[in-house]
């Protein structure tokens, strides 16, 4: 199945040549869920700390359908 990915601020480091937000797609294994998605992609898991799937958060172990649209975000801080 293929599932399109948005990586935000200091995430875009793990995928090569993209833009903060810019959308990629990526090819997984039916009946992957978010957890594979952030393991194929070698984020570690405490740097995806926010991840919505259709604009939508969901866990980690949500499922992954194919044509979902995922965006990630790290820890933000501020002050």
């Amino acid at each position: 199945m293929r599932v399109t990915v948005k990586l935000f601020a200091t995430l875009v480091r793990f995928k090569d040549g993209t833009r903060v937000g810019k959308a990629f797609e990526i090819e997984l294994p039916e009946g992957s869920n978010v957890r594979n998605l952030i393991d194929v992609l070698n984020i570690p898991m405490e740097e995806a700390h926010i991840v919505f799937i259709n604009n939508i958060i969901e866990e980690i172990q949500s499922k992954l359908k194919d044509g979902d649209v995922v965006g990630m975000f790290p820890p933000v801080g501020g002050g």
